[in-house]
This record gives structure tokens, sequence and C-alpha cells, in this order.
């Protein structure tokens, strides 16, 4: 498998956009109480303005290493999703979070590219890393634990999706 992660260019950006909203992509992030601009909590989707991304997303998430890294997920020259690590100052640990795009998923893309974010993160000198996430999402669970990552918590209460309260998995990694 050919993939590999590359820092988004702001005329990349199309893409984030693109993913935000199509509901294929968005549907884990359907059904949350969720109070900003643009979100439909019936499909998950987030209307964007691209003009913001290149302006106000850019400047959290692009050229801040080593605080925050974010990455596009490209297969040959198809992009196919973003992966990113986050810094949480409280845990003294970075974040995960992986997004395939709708049409691309269960191709068995999160497992790689998991693996090659642990590799970017390990070279920057990062040491821990952690992933919350529903325990419904088992194949995500399966990409995590595949690359190491150990649960630690499990039945974690979430939030309510759809009215009904979310189970959480709370796993972690040393690098």
């Amino acid at each position: 498998m050919n993939l590999k992660l590359v820092v988004p260019h702001k005329e990349d950006l199309w893409f984030k956009k693109e993913m935000k909203e199509d509901p294929a992509t968005m549907d884990y992030n359907a059904g949350y109480d969720l109070n900003f601009a643009g979100y439909n909590r019936i499909d998950g989707t987030i209307q964007t303005d691209l003009s913001e991304l290149k302006n106000v997303w850019t400047k959290k998430w692009i050229g801040n290493e080593p605080i925050n890294y974010y990455y596009f997920i490209k297969k040959d020259n198809t992009f196919i999703g973003e992966i990113y690590a986050k810094f949480d100052k409280e845990k003294n640990s970075y974040e995960i979070g992986i997004v395939i795009k709708g049409e691309h998923r269960g191709k068995g893309y999160a497992t790689p590219a998991i693996k090659l974010l642990c590799e970017k993160l390990k070279v920057n000198g990062v040491k821990k890393l952690y992933h919350k996430l529903p325990a419904s999402r088992k194949s995500a669970i399966k990409a995590d634990i595949n690359n190491g990552f150990v649960i630690k918590k499990e039945n974690i209460d979430g939030m309510n999706k759809f009215g009904k309260s979310e189970k959480l998995v709370y796993l972690e990694k040393e690098l």
C-alpha cells in the first residue's frame, strides 16, 4: 500500500472542506448536541467557508509543530483522509484523530496511516499518545490496537448521540 502523510498547503484545503460537507464521511459525527456554526445534527456535516479554513484553521494546525501535527493521507496522488495529533496539556500527551473519506473506508487505510503518524511523531520527540472514541467504532479501535495502543478504560460515559448516552473507549500508546 503506497500511503503517505503530507502537510496540506492552503490550496489543498478544498479537500478538508469536501470531507466536512460529505454525509458519507461525517456520519460518525451525526446526532451530537454540538453548538457551532455550520453543524448539521442530522447527518454530522459541517458547512465550511474555504476562506476561514485558509486563515483561521490554518493558523491552528499548519506550521504549528511541535504543538499540533496535522496531515492529509494520500494514496498515490489521491487524498483519502486526514490524521492529526493535538497536544493535551492536562495529560501531557497527544490526542490522535483520523478521518477516512467515506468512499475510501473499509479498504485498510487506517492502520498504515496511524503507523505513519506514530513514526513521524516519534522522530519529533513525542512520547505518549491517546485516542478516545466511541465503543461502537470497532474498526477504529482495531486500527489503534494494530498499532500498539492499549485499552486503558472502557465504558466511559460520553456525550449524548441522538438522545442516548454513548460509551467511549480510551486507548494509550507509548512511543
